[in-house]
Protein backbone atom coordinates (compact mmCIF):
# COMPACT_ATOMS: atom_id res chain seq x y z
CA UNK A 1 0.00 0.00 0.00
CA UNK A 2 1.07 3.15 -1.11
CA UNK A 3 0.83 5.20 2.45
CA UNK A 4 1.76 8.67 1.45
CA UNK A 5 -0.86 9.35 -1.11
CA UNK A 6 -3.19 7.57 0.37
CA UNK A 7 -2.75 9.67 3.60
CA UNK A 8 -3.45 12.81 1.24
CA UNK A 9 -6.83 11.34 -0.33
CA UNK A 10 -8.08 10.64 3.36
CA UNK A 11 -7.04 13.68 4.84
CA UNK A 12 -8.51 15.75 1.69
CA UNK A 13 -11.56 13.91 2.14
CA UNK A 14 -11.78 14.39 5.95
CA UNK A 15 -11.37 17.61 5.31
CA UNK A 16 -14.20 18.26 2.40
CA UNK A 17 -16.44 16.20 4.28
CA UNK A 18 -16.41 18.32 7.43
CA UNK A 19 -17.98 20.81 5.22
CA UNK A 20 -20.31 17.84 3.83
CA UNK A 21 -21.03 17.53 7.68
CA UNK A 22 -22.04 21.28 7.90
CA UNK A 23 -24.66 20.84 5.31
CA UNK A 24 -26.14 17.79 6.27
CA UNK A 25 -28.26 19.29 9.49
CA UNK A 26 -28.20 22.53 7.83
CA UNK A 27 -30.61 21.40 4.93
CA UNK A 28 -33.39 20.16 6.89
CA UNK A 29 -33.36 23.56 9.52
CA UNK A 30 -33.32 25.77 6.43
CA UNK A 31 -35.91 24.18 4.85
CA UNK A 32 -38.08 24.23 8.16
CA UNK A 33 -37.66 27.68 9.13
CA UNK A 34 -38.77 27.86 5.09
CA UNK A 35 -42.16 26.55 5.63
CA UNK A 36 -41.18 23.18 3.65
CA UNK A 37 -43.08 20.05 4.54
CA UNK A 38 -41.59 16.62 5.29
CA UNK A 39 -42.18 15.70 1.07
CA UNK A 40 -40.58 19.56 0.15
CA UNK A 41 -37.61 18.22 2.23
CA UNK A 42 -37.70 14.96 0.80
CA UNK A 43 -37.50 16.75 -2.79
CA UNK A 44 -35.20 19.17 -1.85
CA UNK A 45 -32.84 16.47 -0.46
CA UNK A 46 -33.83 14.35 -3.88
CA UNK A 47 -32.96 16.96 -6.15
CA UNK A 48 -29.11 16.74 -4.88
CA UNK A 49 -29.64 13.10 -5.59
CA UNK A 50 -30.84 13.00 -9.25
CA UNK A 51 -27.24 15.12 -10.14
CA UNK A 52 -25.32 12.64 -8.27
CA UNK A 53 -27.21 9.93 -10.07
CA UNK A 54 -25.99 11.37 -13.07
CA UNK A 55 -22.91 12.65 -12.76
CA UNK A 56 -20.92 10.55 -10.38
CA UNK A 57 -20.68 7.91 -13.41
CA UNK A 58 -19.69 10.41 -15.78
CA UNK A 59 -17.62 12.12 -13.35
CA UNK A 60 -15.93 8.64 -12.30
CA UNK A 61 -15.22 7.79 -15.99
CA UNK A 62 -13.61 11.12 -16.60
CA UNK A 63 -11.45 10.60 -13.70
CA UNK A 64 -10.26 7.11 -15.93
CA UNK A 65 -9.49 9.52 -18.70
CA UNK A 66 -7.95 12.72 -17.83
CA UNK A 67 -6.93 11.79 -14.36
CA UNK A 68 -8.39 11.73 -10.58
CA UNK A 69 -6.42 15.09 -9.45
CA UNK A 70 -8.27 17.39 -12.23
CA UNK A 71 -11.67 16.20 -11.39
CA UNK A 72 -11.45 16.15 -7.69
CA UNK A 73 -10.45 19.75 -8.26
CA UNK A 74 -13.50 20.63 -10.31
CA UNK A 75 -15.90 18.84 -8.06
CA UNK A 76 -14.40 20.58 -5.07
CA UNK A 77 -14.56 24.11 -6.52
CA UNK A 78 -18.54 23.53 -7.41
CA UNK A 79 -18.99 22.43 -3.52
CA UNK A 80 -17.34 26.25 -2.45
CA UNK A 81 -19.83 28.07 -5.12
CA UNK A 82 -22.96 26.10 -3.76
CA UNK A 83 -22.05 26.42 0.11
CA UNK A 84 -22.21 30.07 -0.65
CA UNK A 85 -25.39 30.05 -2.87
CA UNK A 86 -26.64 28.06 0.21
CA UNK A 87 -26.24 30.93 2.88
CA UNK A 88 -26.66 33.11 0.25
CA UNK A 89 -30.55 31.11 -0.04
CA UNK A 90 -30.59 31.45 4.08
CA UNK A 91 -30.13 35.10 4.26
CA UNK A 92 -32.68 36.16 1.12
CA UNK A 93 -34.99 33.39 2.63
CA UNK A 94 -35.83 31.47 -0.82
CA UNK A 95 -36.61 28.04 -1.03
CA UNK A 96 -36.04 28.28 -4.73
CA UNK A 97 -32.17 29.86 -3.95
CA UNK A 98 -32.06 26.71 -1.95
CA UNK A 99 -33.00 23.84 -4.00
CA UNK A 100 -30.80 25.64 -7.11
CA UNK A 101 -27.70 25.59 -4.44
CA UNK A 102 -28.10 21.83 -3.35
CA UNK A 103 -28.71 20.78 -7.32
CA UNK A 104 -25.08 22.77 -8.16
CA UNK A 105 -23.47 20.77 -5.24
CA UNK A 106 -24.99 17.39 -6.23
CA UNK A 107 -23.83 18.34 -10.06
CA UNK A 108 -20.45 19.36 -8.77
CA UNK A 109 -20.03 17.52 -5.70
CA UNK A 110 -20.31 14.35 -7.16
CA UNK A 111 -16.65 13.37 -6.44
CA UNK A 112 -16.73 10.03 -3.77
CA UNK A 113 -16.56 7.73 -7.10
CA UNK A 114 -13.24 9.67 -8.23
CA UNK A 115 -11.99 9.51 -4.37
CA UNK A 116 -12.60 5.58 -3.93
CA UNK A 117 -11.05 5.41 -7.63
CA UNK A 118 -7.76 7.02 -6.16
CA UNK A 119 -7.82 4.51 -3.35
CA UNK A 120 -8.41 1.83 -5.56
CA UNK A 121 -5.27 3.23 -7.47
CA UNK A 122 -3.03 3.40 -4.51
CA UNK A 123 -3.74 0.44 -2.55
CA UNK A 124 -3.53 -3.56 -3.35
CA UNK A 125 -6.19 -5.84 -3.44
CA UNK A 126 -6.07 -7.42 -0.32
CA UNK A 127 -6.27 -4.19 1.12
CA UNK A 128 -8.92 -2.33 -0.34
CA UNK A 129 -11.85 -2.89 1.84
CA UNK A 130 -9.10 -1.35 4.53
CA UNK A 131 -8.80 1.45 2.44
CA UNK A 132 -12.65 2.06 2.03
CA UNK A 133 -13.09 1.79 5.69
CA UNK A 134 -10.92 4.18 6.34
CA UNK A 135 -12.12 6.53 3.77
CA UNK A 136 -15.77 5.61 5.50
CA UNK A 137 -13.70 6.55 8.62
CA UNK A 138 -12.51 9.93 7.23
CA UNK A 139 -16.69 10.20 6.45
CA UNK A 140 -17.50 10.02 9.72
CA UNK A 141 -14.77 11.91 11.28
CA UNK A 142 -16.77 14.65 8.92
CA UNK A 143 -19.65 13.93 10.44
CA UNK A 144 -18.05 14.35 14.05
CA UNK A 145 -16.44 17.69 13.15
CA UNK A 146 -18.82 19.17 10.74
CA UNK A 147 -22.19 18.97 12.60
CA UNK A 148 -20.71 20.34 15.89
CA UNK A 149 -18.80 23.08 13.59
CA UNK A 150 -22.11 23.70 12.45
CA UNK A 151 -23.91 23.96 16.24
CA UNK A 152 -21.06 26.34 17.04
CA UNK A 153 -21.28 28.44 14.27
CA UNK A 154 -24.85 28.73 14.34
CA UNK A 155 -24.23 29.57 18.16
CA UNK A 156 -21.51 32.64 17.82
CA UNK A 157 -23.76 33.54 14.52
CA UNK A 158 -26.73 34.26 16.32
CA UNK A 159 -25.20 36.15 18.92
CA UNK A 160 -22.79 38.65 16.72
CA UNK A 161 -25.41 38.52 13.72
CA UNK A 162 -28.86 37.91 15.32
CA UNK A 163 -31.51 35.48 14.40
CA UNK A 164 -32.10 36.62 10.94
CA UNK A 165 -28.13 36.78 9.73
CA UNK A 166 -27.09 34.20 12.50
CA UNK A 167 -28.41 31.06 10.91
CA UNK A 168 -26.09 31.53 7.67
CA UNK A 169 -22.82 31.56 9.49
CA UNK A 170 -22.51 27.52 8.78
CA UNK A 171 -23.28 27.53 5.49
CA UNK A 172 -20.29 30.10 4.95
CA UNK A 173 -17.85 28.09 7.12
CA UNK A 174 -18.56 24.77 5.03
CA UNK A 175 -17.82 27.23 1.53
CA UNK A 176 -14.20 28.34 3.54
CA UNK A 177 -13.45 24.23 4.50
CA UNK A 178 -14.60 23.70 0.91
CA UNK A 179 -11.98 26.44 0.37
CA UNK A 180 -9.32 24.50 1.55
CA UNK A 181 -9.89 21.21 0.37
CA UNK A 182 -9.40 22.55 -3.08
CA UNK A 183 -6.01 24.30 -1.86
CA UNK A 184 -5.07 20.72 -0.26
CA UNK A 185 -5.84 19.27 -3.53
CA UNK A 186 -4.28 21.86 -5.72
CA UNK A 187 -0.75 21.71 -3.45
CA UNK A 188 -0.17 18.04 -1.93
CA UNK A 189 -2.37 15.79 -4.33
CA UNK A 190 -0.13 13.90 -6.52
CA UNK A 191 -2.21 12.88 -9.84
CA UNK A 192 -2.13 8.31 -9.16
CA UNK A 193 -2.83 7.57 -12.95
CA UNK A 194 -0.86 8.41 -16.03
CA UNK A 195 -1.62 8.63 -19.71
CA UNK A 196 -0.94 4.48 -20.28
CA UNK A 197 -3.16 4.00 -17.72
CA UNK A 198 -6.69 5.40 -19.87
CA UNK A 199 -8.72 3.23 -21.10
CA UNK A 200 -9.03 3.14 -24.73
CA UNK A 201 -11.67 5.85 -26.19
CA UNK A 202 -15.10 4.89 -25.23
CA UNK A 203 -18.35 5.47 -27.42
CA UNK A 204 -20.73 8.46 -27.14
CA UNK A 205 -20.08 11.62 -24.42
CA UNK A 206 -21.91 10.12 -21.42
CA UNK A 207 -20.13 6.22 -22.14
CA UNK A 208 -23.61 4.13 -21.61
CA UNK A 209 -21.72 1.35 -23.19
CA UNK A 210 -19.55 1.34 -20.07
CA UNK A 211 -22.70 1.34 -17.78
CA UNK A 212 -23.98 -1.58 -19.68
CA UNK A 213 -20.75 -3.66 -19.38
CA UNK A 214 -20.80 -3.06 -15.52
CA UNK A 215 -24.30 -4.12 -15.29
CA UNK A 216 -23.37 -7.18 -17.46
CA UNK A 217 -21.20 -8.96 -14.78
CA UNK A 218 -23.56 -10.80 -13.02
CA UNK A 219 -21.50 -10.67 -9.97
CA UNK A 220 -21.17 -6.52 -10.01
CA UNK A 221 -24.97 -6.48 -11.05
CA UNK A 222 -25.73 -8.54 -7.46
CA UNK A 223 -23.56 -5.98 -5.41
CA UNK A 224 -24.99 -3.43 -7.24
CA UNK A 225 -28.86 -4.47 -6.19
CA UNK A 226 -27.44 -4.58 -2.78
CA UNK A 227 -26.02 -1.16 -3.05
CA UNK A 228 -29.03 0.00 -4.10
CA UNK A 229 -31.78 -1.43 -1.50
CA UNK A 230 -29.12 -0.84 1.37
CA UNK A 231 -28.62 2.46 0.55
CA UNK A 232 -32.46 3.37 -0.32
CA UNK A 233 -32.89 2.20 3.52
CA UNK A 234 -30.43 4.43 5.01
CA UNK A 235 -31.75 7.46 3.22
CA UNK A 236 -35.14 7.28 4.83
CA UNK A 237 -32.91 7.12 8.45
CA UNK A 238 -30.72 10.11 6.85
CA UNK A 239 -33.96 12.15 5.53
CA UNK A 240 -35.38 11.82 8.50
CA UNK A 241 -33.84 11.76 11.74
CA UNK A 242 -33.38 15.67 11.96
CA UNK A 243 -37.26 15.85 11.64
CA UNK A 244 -37.74 13.22 14.07
CA UNK A 245 -35.16 15.00 16.78
CA UNK A 246 -37.05 18.46 16.29
CA UNK A 247 -40.91 16.90 16.80
CA UNK A 248 -40.23 14.15 19.49
CA UNK A 249 -37.18 15.60 21.28
CA UNK A 250 -37.35 19.17 20.60
CA UNK A 251 -33.88 19.73 19.95
CA UNK A 252 -32.96 22.80 18.71
CA UNK A 253 -30.71 23.72 15.29
CA UNK A 254 -27.06 23.54 17.76
CA UNK A 255 -28.58 20.01 19.02
CA UNK A 256 -29.53 18.41 15.16
CA UNK A 257 -25.62 19.31 15.10
CA UNK A 258 -24.46 17.49 18.40
CA UNK A 259 -26.63 14.45 17.48
CA UNK A 260 -24.85 14.12 13.84
CA UNK A 261 -21.68 14.65 15.79
CA UNK A 262 -22.32 11.46 17.88
CA UNK A 263 -22.92 9.73 15.09
CA UNK A 264 -20.22 10.35 13.25
CA UNK A 265 -18.12 9.22 16.40
CA UNK A 266 -19.68 5.92 16.27
CA UNK A 267 -18.99 6.09 12.89
CA UNK A 268 -15.66 6.80 12.30
CA UNK A 269 -14.81 4.14 15.26
CA UNK A 270 -16.48 1.23 13.31
CA UNK A 271 -15.44 2.16 9.54
CA UNK A 272 -11.88 3.37 10.91
CA UNK A 273 -11.06 0.09 13.28
CA UNK A 274 -13.76 -2.73 13.38
CA UNK A 275 -13.83 -3.48 9.34
CA UNK A 276 -10.05 -3.38 9.00
CA UNK A 277 -10.02 -6.09 11.85
CA UNK A 278 -12.85 -8.06 10.99
CA UNK A 279 -12.91 -8.55 6.99
CA UNK A 280 -9.44 -10.62 7.26
CA UNK A 281 -10.93 -13.21 9.66
CA UNK A 282 -14.56 -13.29 8.37
CA UNK A 283 -14.09 -11.93 4.72
CA UNK A 284 -16.61 -9.33 3.09
CA UNK A 285 -19.29 -11.25 1.76
CA UNK A 286 -19.88 -12.57 5.48
CA UNK A 287 -20.05 -9.06 6.73
CA UNK A 288 -22.16 -8.18 4.23
CA UNK A 289 -24.52 -10.68 4.70
CA UNK A 290 -25.03 -10.10 8.31
CA UNK A 291 -24.40 -6.15 8.33
CA UNK A 292 -28.38 -5.07 6.93
CA UNK A 293 -29.80 -7.25 10.13
CA UNK A 294 -28.08 -5.12 12.27
CA UNK A 295 -29.00 -1.89 11.02
CA UNK A 296 -32.70 -3.37 10.38
CA UNK A 297 -32.36 -3.67 14.47
CA UNK A 298 -31.31 -0.08 15.29
CA UNK A 299 -34.14 1.07 13.18
CA UNK A 300 -36.75 -0.57 15.18
CA UNK A 301 -35.51 0.95 18.09
CA UNK A 302 -35.62 4.20 16.63
CA UNK A 303 -39.46 3.56 15.15
CA UNK A 304 -40.37 3.54 19.15
CA UNK A 305 -39.43 7.15 19.78
CA UNK A 306 -42.23 8.86 18.74
CA UNK A 307 -44.71 6.19 20.72
CA UNK A 308 -43.21 6.28 23.97
CA UNK A 309 -43.66 8.71 26.49
CA UNK A 310 -41.51 10.77 28.44
CA UNK A 311 -37.91 12.37 27.35
CA UNK A 312 -35.28 9.94 29.51
CA UNK A 313 -36.96 6.81 27.44
CA UNK A 314 -36.86 8.46 23.93
CA UNK A 315 -33.53 9.85 24.84
CA UNK A 316 -32.22 6.06 25.75
CA UNK A 317 -33.74 4.93 22.40
CA UNK A 318 -32.27 7.11 20.07
CA UNK A 319 -28.61 6.86 21.90
CA UNK A 320 -28.84 2.96 21.67
CA UNK A 321 -30.58 2.91 18.42
CA UNK A 322 -27.87 4.42 16.71
CA UNK A 323 -25.72 2.04 18.03
CA UNK A 324 -26.77 -0.99 15.75
CA UNK A 325 -27.80 1.07 13.18
CA UNK A 326 -24.03 2.21 12.39
CA UNK A 327 -22.79 -1.26 13.36
CA UNK A 328 -24.61 -2.37 10.72
CA UNK A 329 -24.08 0.42 7.93
CA UNK A 330 -20.34 0.46 8.72
CA UNK A 331 -19.75 -3.71 7.80
CA UNK A 332 -21.66 -2.86 4.66
CA UNK A 333 -21.02 0.02 2.54
CA UNK A 334 -17.34 0.29 2.78
CA UNK A 335 -17.02 -4.41 2.14
CA UNK A 336 -19.57 -3.90 -0.55
CA UNK A 337 -17.75 -0.53 -2.40
CA UNK A 338 -14.06 -2.93 -1.82
CA UNK A 339 -16.33 -5.91 -3.56
CA UNK A 340 -17.02 -3.89 -6.36
CA UNK A 341 -13.60 -2.49 -6.70
CA UNK A 342 -12.40 -5.91 -6.59
CA UNK A 343 -14.56 -6.85 -9.57
CA UNK A 344 -13.77 -4.14 -11.69
CA UNK A 345 -11.20 -3.41 -14.10
CA UNK A 346 -8.15 -1.79 -12.74
CA UNK A 347 -7.92 0.56 -15.69
CA UNK A 348 -12.02 0.93 -15.29
CA UNK A 349 -11.64 2.27 -11.74
CA UNK A 350 -13.30 4.91 -12.08
CA UNK A 351 -16.24 4.17 -14.33
CA UNK A 352 -17.21 1.07 -12.15
CA UNK A 353 -16.77 3.07 -8.66
CA UNK A 354 -18.98 5.79 -10.81
CA UNK A 355 -21.64 3.82 -11.80
CA UNK A 356 -21.94 1.91 -8.15
CA UNK A 357 -22.22 5.53 -6.67
CA UNK A 358 -24.68 6.35 -9.23
CA UNK A 359 -26.73 3.21 -8.41
CA UNK A 360 -26.27 4.68 -4.36
CA UNK A 361 -27.40 8.35 -6.24
CA UNK A 362 -30.39 6.63 -7.56
CA UNK A 363 -31.79 5.23 -4.32
CA UNK A 364 -30.94 8.53 -2.83
CA UNK A 365 -33.20 10.16 -5.50
CA UNK A 366 -36.06 7.75 -4.92
CA UNK A 367 -36.05 7.10 -1.01
CA UNK A 368 -36.06 11.08 0.04
CA UNK A 369 -39.68 11.91 -1.08
CA UNK A 370 -40.99 8.56 0.33
CA UNK A 371 -39.26 9.22 3.41
CA UNK A 372 -40.66 12.99 3.79
CA UNK A 373 -44.36 11.46 2.65
CA UNK A 374 -43.70 8.30 5.19
CA UNK A 375 -42.46 10.82 8.26
CA UNK A 376 -46.13 13.37 7.60
CA UNK A 377 -47.87 9.91 7.90
CA UNK A 378 -46.58 8.98 10.92
CA UNK A 379 -42.78 9.65 12.27
CA UNK A 380 -42.45 6.34 13.01
CA UNK A 381 -42.68 4.90 9.48
CA UNK A 382 -39.73 5.73 7.63
CA UNK A 383 -37.73 3.45 9.98
CA UNK A 384 -40.37 0.95 9.74
CA UNK A 385 -40.53 0.56 5.80
CA UNK A 386 -36.39 1.07 6.53
CA UNK A 387 -36.40 -2.15 8.83
CA UNK A 388 -38.34 -3.84 6.42
CA UNK A 389 -36.07 -3.44 3.34
CA UNK A 390 -33.02 -4.05 5.26
CA UNK A 391 -34.10 -7.40 5.96
CA UNK A 392 -34.86 -8.04 2.70
CA UNK A 393 -31.57 -6.96 1.86
CA UNK A 394 -30.13 -9.14 4.45
CA UNK A 395 -31.77 -11.99 3.02
CA UNK A 396 -30.77 -11.90 -0.77
CA UNK A 397 -27.00 -11.19 0.32
CA UNK A 398 -27.36 -14.51 2.18
CA UNK A 399 -29.14 -16.19 -0.99
CA UNK A 400 -26.08 -14.93 -2.77
CA UNK A 401 -23.57 -15.96 -0.50
CA UNK A 402 -25.02 -19.56 -0.33
CA UNK A 403 -25.02 -19.38 -3.79
CA UNK A 404 -21.39 -18.99 -4.28
CA UNK A 405 -20.76 -21.70 -1.49
CA UNK A 406 -22.62 -24.21 -4.09
CA UNK A 407 -21.09 -22.79 -6.46
CA UNK A 408 -17.60 -23.63 -5.24
CA UNK A 409 -18.17 -26.95 -3.75
CA UNK A 410 -20.27 -28.58 -7.36
CA UNK A 411 -16.89 -27.45 -8.77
Amino acid sequence: MKRSPLAIILFVAFVDLIGFGLIIPLQAVYAKRLGATGLTFGLLVGSYAVMQLIFNPLLGRWSDRVGRRRVLLISIAGSVLSHTLLGVADLAQSLPLLFIARILDGITGANVATAQAYIADVTTKEGRAKGMGMFGAAFGLGFVIGPALAASLAFVGRRVSGEQYGTAWPAFGAALIAALALYLVWRYLPESRTASDAPPSPRGWFGFAGVRNVFGNARLRELLTMIFFATFAFVLFEVSLVYLCMSSLGISMEGTGLVFAYFGIMMAVVQGGLVGRLVPRFGEARLISIGPFFTAAGFLLLAAIPLVDGHTLAWTLLIVGCLPTVLGHGLTGPNLNALVSRHASEHRQGATLGVSQGVGSLARALAPPLGGLLFDMGPSRPYVVGAFLLGLAGLFALHIRGAQVRSLQRT
